[in-house]
């Protein structure tokens, strides 16, 4: 007794002191303890329950099978192998492995090796002819700095790809084989496989939008920008379309969390029109805390490569945009700045794609079952069954369901706005630095126009004619 009145004395000094958020966060924490610490104490109903079954060791030939993200999906695997970004291999059928595995020695590697080689030389060669040429040009203005630049910071995503999505294929590989035992597991739970009607036709035509949009966008170049010669449009074509293969997986991965998350939810409200329910309702728990992991192997898997696709969008962005509107002030609109708008468009297309489809994903997941869970009618269902919704309650609070860069950020919506407030940021103190050099430039025009005047009157009252 004296001992938790010491206890509630600790947590009221605690509640004066903490902020708003704080206390809420301990008085979850407080109501969480407390309704473990009543699961515990309670033996209505046993406690094999809440207990996870073992794992069964399924056939190789039965999760060939039931792999519909696999067979749905395999195209822009393919995709990723022939341009050398991500190497990792399907195992054959009937051999007793992990269906998909990384190796660096594979003959996808080798493949990925050479063909990252040969647009290295030729890539090498363009960032070498615009290096000699603004070198060469007499025009050293900062805005023509800041021009180049842009053009070479769209070739750092193929330098950092060894780094960035190479090293990081076993997780890749754990990511894909994750997709392959849920959809098996979930079969065996629901009775019902897991489908994706509309990713294979989907997934096919991202394969192709991909390399189309990267003809697009190199083309508006060449044509809209006076030095861009179309030799050097070579060396960007397979870098956006990397950008775009990228944003397609990104896309295909939600939109196969939503469909599974739509098909797990719908199964589980007609879980509670059984009888006792309990008992299925444990195994639905363990099939949501499944999925939630998968979600978050997946920002795990590609940290590196979106974390610098991430960065690559928010310096191009800003960069493009601040010459444009440079040029707009100092010369007018040209089809030059019609350009760097193209760039700007497609730069904040691709962060929104990713942003978006993360949020509605993680919404699906998790939301949307809170919902479903917080509006069980607990009056009419048993103790256990009410125990194994707060316990699954329980388990989507302590899983959060989020797209997290390995620990480095959110991808949420939360991302386009924080992005776009940096981003007008830096722009303002750019175009202050921008404005400044111009007025030093007038006022250096004036100072010469002054000087000539003064030198012509002197010079005409000196020789009067």
């Amino acid at each position: 007794m004296i001992h938790s009145q010491m206890e509630d004395a600790g947590y009221q000094i605690r509640q004066q002191v903490l902020n708003p958020n704080q206390r809420q966060q301990l008085e979850d924490n407080r109501r969480i303890k407390e309704q473990m610490e009543q699961l515990q104490k309670e033996n209505a109903s046993p406690t094999r329950l809440y207990l996870r079954k073992m794992k069964v060791q399924a056939d190789v030939n039965l999760l060939d099978h039931h792999d519909s993200f696999y067979h749905t999906t395999k195209s822009l695997l393919v995709l990723f192998q022939i341009m050398g970004v991500m190497p990792i291999v399907r195992s054959p059928p009937g051999v007793n492995m992990p269906r998909t595995t990384f190796n660096w020695g594979s003959r996808a590697f080798i493949w990925a090796y050479l063909i990252y080689a040969i647009e290295t030389v030729y890539v090498v060669l363009v960032a070498k002819e615009r290096i000699n040429k603004f070198i060469s040009n007499s025009d050293k203005r900062f805005d023509e700095v800041i021009y180049n630049v842009i053009f070479f910071s769209i070739m750092v995503p193929h330098f950092l790809l060894p780094t960035a999505s190479w090293r990081n294929g076993a997780e890749v590989a754990k990511f894909k084989n994750m997709w392959t035992d849920y959809q098996y597991k979930y079969l065996v739970v629901t009775g019902k496989p897991i489908v994706f009607p509309k990713l294979y036709p989907i997934t096919w035509a991202l394969c192709v939008v991909s390399w189309g949009v990267s003809f697009a966008v190199i083309m508006s170049q060449y044509y809209l920008q006076p030095d861009f010669q179309l030799w050097h449009t070579f060396a960007y074509y397979h870098i956006i379309a990397m950008l775009n293969g990228f944003c397609s997986l990104w896309f295909v991965n939600c939109t196969a969390f939503g469909e599974a998350s739509k098909a797990f939810a719908a199964e589980l409200s007609n879980i509670f029109a059984t009888d006792r329910p309990a008992d299925k309702l444990t195994e639905y728990r363990h099939l949501w805390v499944d999925l939630s992991h998968m979600m978050q192997q997946l920002g795990k898997a590609y940290s590196n490569m979106y974390g610098i696709y991430c960065l690559v969008i928010f310096f191009t962005t800003i960069i493009a945009t601040y010459g444009a509107l440079s040029e707009i002030i100092e010369h007018g609109a040209t089809y030059k700045e019609v350009g760097l708008f193209v760039i700007v468009f497609y730069c904040m297309s691709l962060l929104f794609i990713i942003c978006n489809e993360a949020h509605h994903a993680s919404k699906r997941m998790g939301l949307n079952f809170q919902e479903r869970l917080l509006n069980v009618n607990l009056t009419a269902v048993d103790k256990a069954t009410q125990k194994e919704v707060e316990m699954f309650l329980v388990a989507i609070d302590k899983n959060p369901p989020t797209m997290n860069l390995d620990g480095y950020a959110n991808i949420n919506r939360g991302l386009i706005t924080s992005n776009v407030s940096f981003m007008a940021t830096y722009l303002v103190v750019l175009m202050q630095f921008k404005l400044t050099l111009l007025r030093q430039s007038a006022k250096k025009a004036l100072i010469a126009s002054l000087t000539t005047n003064l030198t012509n009157i002197a010079a005409a009252k000196t020789n009067p004619q």
